[in-house]
C-alpha cells in the first residue's frame, strides 16, 4: 500500500513573492472605438488576474460571444493566446496566460487596446481610470457601469453597425427589424444595456 505523505509543502518562490507583494486593483473603462454615441463598460479588476482572464471579463461585460480571435496591445507589445507548441511563429508570441495585470501597470498607461475579430473587427480602447490600493482591491472582477447595447457579431465592424443604426432611424420599423434579425434579439435596441444581467454574467466567471 502506498504511503500517504502529509505535511506542509514549501511554496514556489514566485508564489511567496506574490503573497508578500501588495497587489493593487484597477478600475478600467473599456470603450468601443469609433462608436457614436459611445458604447462603454467600467469594471473593477484585481491586479492579480492574467490577460487571459481579462479577455473573458471584456467578453462578458460587453456581451460578445468569444467566437473570434483576439489580442491585446499594451505598451508596444502584442499579447494573444498561443497553442503552446514549439513552432517558431508560436515562440515569438507573448502568451496572454503568462502575464498578470499588475506587472503591466506602467505600459497600460501608455497604450492599452483590445482587438476582437482581427481584420475589420472591433477595437476597444481601455483606459486606466484608477489604481486601487491593495486594501481596497476587489477579489473578483466587478462590472460597475456601462451604456448601450453590444453590437451584433454578425455585423462586420463599428462603421457598418453605425450605418445600420442610421438606416434604422430613417426607416423606423424596417431598419430595426433588420438589426433584430442580425442580433437574434427581438426588438433590438441600440440604446439599451442590461447592467444587472451583465453583472450576473461576470459574477458567474
Amino acid at each position: 500500500m502506498a504511503k500517504v505523505i502529509t505535511g506542509v509543502f514549501p511554496e514556489k518562490e514566485e508564489e511567496k513573492k506574490e503573497k508578500k507583494k501588495l497587489i493593487p486593483g484597477y478600475i478600467l473603462e473599456i470603450s468601443l472605438m469609433f462608436s457614436d454615441p459611445l458604447i462603454w463598460r467600467r469594471v473593477a479588476i484585481p491586479g492579480s488576474i492574467t490577460l487571459a482572464t481579462l479577455h473573458r471579463v471584456i467578453q462578458l461585460a460587453m456581451g460578445w460571444s468569444d467566437s473570434h480571435v483576439h489580442q491585446f496591445i499594451i505598451g508596444k507589445i502584442s499579447y494573444e493566446p498561443t497553442l503552446g507548441t514549439a513552432g517558431i511563429a508560436e515562440s515569438k508570441r507573448f502568451d496572454e496566460r503568462n502575464f498578470k495585470l499588475h506587472a503591466l501597470e506602467e505600459d497600460m498607461g501608455f497604450m492599452f487596446t483590445y482587438l476582437y475579430d482581427a481584420g475589420e473587427g472591433w477595437e476597444h480602447d481601455i483606459r486606466l481610470e484608477e489604481i486601487m490600493p491593495a486594501d481596497r482591491n476587489f477579489k473578483k472582477p466587478v462590472l460597475l457601469s456601462g451604456e448601450r447595447a453590444c453590437p451584433p457579431e454578425t455585423v462586420g465592424d463599428i462603421h457598418e453597425y453605425q450605418t445600420l443604426i442610421e438606416a434604422a432611424e430613417k426607416q423606423s420599423d424596417t431598419g430595426y427589424r433588420e438589426l433584430s434579425e442580425l442580433s437574434g434579439i427581438a426588438h433590438f435596441d441600440p440604446d439599451f444595456f442590461d447592467l444587472e444581467t451583465a453583472r450576473q454574467r461576470l459574477a458567474d466567471l
